[in-house]
């Protein structure tokens, strides 16, 4: 708690402020994650399939330049 007190005044701020900015970096993080999620799920669901036969695809042409 000491080292907390001194690092928020060496910032100009309080140890109460650094905690509410740590929670609120970390739930915006969070929430940006699942909204990226729910997105990639609905294109997963949605968006364009493709219509190639994996199986008709050879070795050699995946690396063809």
């Amino acid at each position: 708690m000491r080292q907390a007190k001194i690092y928020a005044a060496q910032h100009d701020t309080t140890v109460n402020a650094l905690v509410r900015d740590l929670l609120q970096a970390k739930i915006s993080a969070e929430a940006r994650a699942k909204a990226a999620t729910q997105r990639f799920l609905h294109l997963a669901e949605q968006g364009p399939h493709s219509t190639v036969d994996p199986g008709t695809i050879h070795r050699e042409e995946l690396y063809e330049r």
